[in-house]
């Protein structure tokens, strides 16, 4: 029960900082593009749109990687199931705002799904070289106990 609360006040965390992070970037994006454009507003349904949305993305994120529903799964499979999801929530985004309509736009989709693939791959290997780092410094203190523990015993 204690494990499961403290997953549960890191989830409610996340999702907090992750909302406010990330509806922070997408609405700076937004004035940069209205700037561009020379678009003087930014309507309430586009606001709320980007709001949902975004909400949405970050609750994939706390979902996959927080302990609170998927308790067994180490960092890789974590890791797939989140590109999996944010994949299909993008395409869904992506057509509700009429991008990626239709097959004409090959070049489109074969792009993003390059993208998405290059950044699943840069996240393994991050995560590959982290991980070697912590087993060496493990085994190294290991090493220490154990010979302290020689030391002690002779």
């Amino acid at each position: 029960f204690m494990n499961t609360k403290k997953e549960l006040k890191t989830f409610f965390i996340w999702l907090r900082n992750g909302t406010c992070f990330a509806v922070t970037w997408f609405l700076i994006l937004e004035l940069i593009v209205s700037w561009i454009s020379g678009t003087d507003t930014i309507s309430v349904v586009n606001l709320t749109k980007t709001i949902v949305w975004t909400l949405g993305g970050v609750l994939i994120f706390c979902v996959a990687f927080t302990r609170l529903f998927i308790r067994r799964f180490g960092f890789t499979a974590r890791l797939t199931i989140f590109m999996l999801a944010i994949t299909f929530y993008e395409i869904l985004f992506f057509y509700s705002i009429g991008l990626f309509g239709d097959i004409s736009y090959l070049h489109q989709w074969l792009l993003f799904f390059s993208i998405i693939l290059c950044l699943y791959f840069i996240c393994l290997v991050i995560y590959g070289s982290y991980r070697k780092k912590k087993c060496e410094l493990y085994t190294h203190a290991l090493q220490q106990y154990q010979q302290e523990r020689r030391t002690i015993n002779e």
